[in-house]
């Protein structure tokens, strides 16, 4: 099977980003980190998680409706610039929603510790103060 982007999730599940991203938080869809730590999904995944997958037919659809000019990407280097501007942009968009999630990740993990802790210490506390009540021969031969 083959892997895809987060982008390509979100366009063949029709699901939105923030859904997919809950849905990754929640362990009910799976992916992997793959190159330049980008997660990736597996088709096979993305189908037991959403069901049929929506294949990209509006781009057909959407290039019959549009004349055609003849302008070729060398005579309009603006929108070569632009449209680069824009893919960088979306890849920043990108990683700093992945980011954001491992950050919210970690901060879930730290608060849990925290209570851990708490519970720790409370018990630890409690166990001082039923050895301080304790009388003193109780405590001199103590077994």
């Amino acid at each position: 099977m083959a892997w895809h982007t987060v982008q390509d999730a979100l366009k063949l599940t029709g699901r939105s980003r923030s859904q997919l991203y809950r849905d990754m938080s929640n362990g009910l869809v799976s992916y992997r980190s793959g190159k330049n730590g980008r997660r990736e999904f597996e088709t096979s995944e993305l189908i037991r998680a959403y069901g049929e997958l929506h294949t990209d037919g509006t781009q057909e659809r959407h290039s019959k409706g549009h004349n055609k000019s003849n302008i070729t990407d060398a005579e309009n280097p603006q929108l070569n610039i632009i449209q680069k501007q824009l893919n960088d942009l979306q890849q920043t968009v990108t990683l700093m929603l992945e980011d954001k999630a491992s950050r919210e990740a970690e901060r879930k993990q730290h608060a849990e510790e925290i209570e851990r802790m708490r519970a720790e210490m409370s018990r630890l506390e409690n166990e001082l103060i039923q050895t301080k009540k304790s009388g003193f021969w109780s405590r001199l031969f103590r077994r």
